[in-house]
């Protein structure tokens, strides 16, 4: 057993001896290259002979086109009087077209655009193509299809012709029909709509079953934005020449 009065006095540190030992101890760590590695930020510098890629910058995104609608200067796309009646300017050339005025034709001392326009806007009939740059569209009056119009347009747009077929409407309604062709004085012209005309009747004898539909008693001619010219039923009157109203814009 060892004496106390010979044992070896053990050693003493101050509060100060620890403060320095563990600052000296941290320092140390903090320097060390295995910390430095581990705490570096990773590199974002490019390679040598590499570029770097961005995203491209969004282009300036634009509203897509409007789809293609029937108007009078592309004809290709206006199927029917439906489609013309909506287009854009077509009911004012027609005013510019029949011109001012009225007439006894689906009543009694109406309007006389106001009446044109009326029998194109019902039920339309298939477009027929008539001469080599002609189209003529053809309707039925909205609820009144027997009272109808037709109108010729060229390639261009360019009313040529309109005609409506109706009863004469004073105070009383006449039983058959008067065709009143508006337009310039060509004979072809007034063909083509007396055709018209009668084939439209025929197809609803037939269509209706009946056994003595209305015929045409009267054909008349109006020039184009003029006055009515005298007309001797059944027979086609010329009419003076007009050059025929163009469409807004022409």
């Amino acid at each position: 057993m060892t004496d106390p009065q010979h044992a070896q006095p053990r050693p003493r540190f101050s509060i100060k001896t620890v403060c320095i030992v563990l600052g000296t101890t941290i320092a140390a760590l903090a320097a060390s290259p295995a910390r430095a590695q581990t705490s570096a930020p990773a590199s974002t510098a490019t390679p040598p002979g590499q570029t770097t890629q961005t995203s491209p910058a969004p282009k300036d995104t634009q509203p897509p086109a409007p789809a293609p609608r029937c108007n009078t200067r592309d004809l290709a796309l206006c199927e029917d009087t439906n489609q013309l009646i909506w287009s854009e300017g077509f009911a004012d050339a027609v005013g510019a077209f029949v011109g001012a005025g009225n007439a006894d034709w689906l009543y009694k001392n109406g309007s006389k655009i106001d009446q044109v326009i009326a029998v194109l806007g019902g039920p339309p009939q298939v477009r027929q193509k008539i001469g080599n740059d002609l189209w003529l569209y053809g309707a039925c009056r909205a609820h009144s299809c027997p009272e109808k119009g037709a109108i010729v347009l060229g390639n261009d747009g360019t009313i040529k012709a309109a005609a409506i077929l109706h009863f004469s409407c004073g105070d009383t309604c006449a039983d058959d029909y008067t065709l009143t062709i508006m337009g310039p004085d060509d004979k072809t012209l007034s063909d083509d709509m007396e055709s018209w005309a009668k084939t439209t009747l025929a197809d609803d004898a037939r269509a209706y079953k009946q056994a003595k539909p209305p015929k045409i008693a009267k054909v008349e001619h109006i020039a184009a934005a003029g006055a009515r010219k005298p007309a001797t039923p059944g027979t086609n009157p010329a009419g003076s020449a007009q050059t025929p109203a163009p469409l807004p814009g022409k």
